[in-house]
């Protein structure tokens, strides 16, 4: 006897509450549940889920609004070691909420609240570790600061995802290698060029493993592409080569994203095809027009693109 609908949601629930299947493989199984004609096996959100998730929401909204309140009528009589102490403090807090979050019970629901939780306890590690190198420690720094920072909630963001497999940890995790990387590399060879492409680099390696899979197929593709996006753009005014490599790295995306059907990275792909362009025009092809001229030439060849893919894609037999 096959289970029933509201079974299939709860087991679904469960798998992404205890890190078996990621939150984004359980909306891919509701969908292709629902396409099969079996859309009451992935039924909504149970109401009682649904009111938990909102409630943590505007209950964690309204502590961080009169946290800062509190914080900017006091941040000023606090002593360094005051300050540290309640950045900490704010970080366990949040981490335990995280931990208390009765997930296996909410499931997808419950993830989300856990993940926001999570990511933001990582933040305020950040804040943790960055005042205690400016204000305890005197560090004079910038970048040696936000590589102690950013470090720190990488370290975290990682044992986070590796305990929830969700996409807010991934995203964390990203963020803070980029933080990493680059001011990693500026201080090791005080070179924005170089700072630039440790960013981008960052984009391509992850953007790559997540091809085959190595990494989280989606979230993986969109979080490396973005960042290589990012590190194109750092780019952009660096001599003559610049605005080239950020094009070339939007247009390259833009490619691969139509070879394997990726809206998202299609979607990364444009945006940073239609930011480099003008540059690149202005710079080799100075003048209004053949600007003006130049996006419409690209808005039109990214037209075309997305017909042939449909095309493409309607044409495909069903498997």
């Amino acid at each position: 006897m096959q289970p029933t609908g509201p079974d299939v949601s709860a087991l679904v629930d469960r798998w992404v509450a205890n890190g078996i299947i990621t939150a984004e493989q359980a909306e891919r199984i509701r969908a292709d549940l629902a396409a099969s004609g079996a859309g009451a096996a992935a039924g909504p959100a149970r109401p009682v889920s649904l009111v938990a998730e909102g409630l943590g929401y505007l209950g964690g909204v309204i502590v961080v609004v009169g946290l800062l309140l509190v914080l900017g009528m006091s941040w000023d009589t606090l002593s360094a070691g005051g300050r540290v102490a309640v950045a900490a403090a704010v970080m366990a807090a949040l981490a335990a909420a995280g931990f208390l979050v009765p997930a296996a019970r909410l499931g997808s629901t419950g993830a989300r609240l856990r993940g926001v939780l999570w990511l933001s306890a990582a933040i305020a590690l950040a804040a943790t570790l960055g005042l205690t190198a400016d204000e305890l420690l005197g560090w004079e720094s910038d970048d040696a600061i936000v590589a102690v920072a950013s470090s720190g909630a990488a370290v975290a963001s990682a044992a986070a995802w590796w305990v929830s497999r969700h996409v807010l940890q991934h995203l964390g995790t990203v963020a803070a290698l980029l933080f990493v990387v680059n001011s990693c590399t500026r201080l090791a060879t005080d070179s924005a060029i170089w700072s630039s492409l440790a960013v981008w680099g960052l984009g391509v390696v992850w953007f790559v493993l997540a091809l085959p899979g190595i990494l989280p197929r989606r979230s993986g593709a969109v979080l490396g592409a973005l960042t290589a996006t990012i590190g194109g753009w750092f780019l952009v005014d660096e001599r003559g080569w610049g605005t080239l490599f950020s094009l070339g790295t939007a247009v390259a995306l833009v490619a691969v994203a139509v070879l394997r059907r990726e809206l998202a990275v299609l979607g990364i792909g444009s945006v940073g095809t239609l930011i480099a362009l003008p540059f690149a025009v202005e710079k080799y092809f100075p003048g209004v027009l053949p600007a003006a001229l130049s996006l419409v030439v690209g808005g039109l060849a990214l037209v075309v693109i997305a017909i042939l893919t449909a095309r493409r894609r309607r044409d495909t037999p069903a498997a």
